[in-house]
């Protein structure tokens, strides 16, 4: 019966998905629109080797991320009306090389947040054990509350942290090394063909 129930759901999300999304067996092909290539990249970052992408694009690969089912790959056509002073071949290569900036900028988050979160952990451990020593002395009884309570919410926010917000974060780098099967950019006289 289960069984049943699980082919029901993957039919009602295939459908809705075939609504926005080209679906060719485990393959969706993911269609964005932008006027120009200019409205992308951030002006404030980067020199003339380098073009550094506005998360305007990253904002919409998250969101199709997490629309999409895990079983799926994805190939994001990017088209794009008018490219400016920029050869399609340097655009797409501009793009691809935003994507692994983005994968490095989420994996240096992920080793901060973990470093993060052993210092928490190794703080919340030391306040628990003074305020266990501490309850033994003849202080106010609202010294040892205050120093046990900053301790637990210590260890708390260590669990929190290395535990939820980093796995939140491994998903995103995975999801993004694994799912993406491509990336091509189509200009205007490409999609007119």
């Amino acid at each position: 019966m289960k069984s049943l129930s699980n082919h029901k759901a993957e039919s009602f999300s295939k459908s809705i998905l075939e609504k926005y999304f080209k679906i060719d067996g485990d393959l969706l092909t993911v269609d964005l629109y932008y006027d120009t290539f200019s409205m992308l990249v951030d002006q404030s970052i980067g020199n003339d080797k380098v073009e550094k992408l506005n998360e305007i694009l990253f904002e919409k690969i998250d969101e199709v991320l997490e629309l999409v089912p895990r079983k799926y790959r994805i190939s994001v056509l990017i088209h794009i009306k008018d490219l400016e002073d920029y050869q399609a071949e340097e655009v797409e290569r501009i793009i691809k090389e935003n994507i692994m900036l983005k994968i490095y900028s989420i994996a240096l988050e992920r080793k901060k947040k973990h470093i993060t979160g052993i210092s928490l952990l190794f703080g919340g451990i030391v306040m628990l054990l003074a305020s266990y020593f501490l309850s033994r002395l003849e202080w106010p009884q609202i010294i040892f509350d205050i120093i046990n309570i900053s301790g637990t919410l210590l260890v708390w926010e260590s669990a929190n942290i290395t535990l939820i917000e980093r796995s939140e974060e491994m998903k995103r780098v995975k999801q993004y090394i694994k799912k993406f099967k491509d990336i091509q950019l189509v200009t205007s006289e490409e999609s007119r063909n």
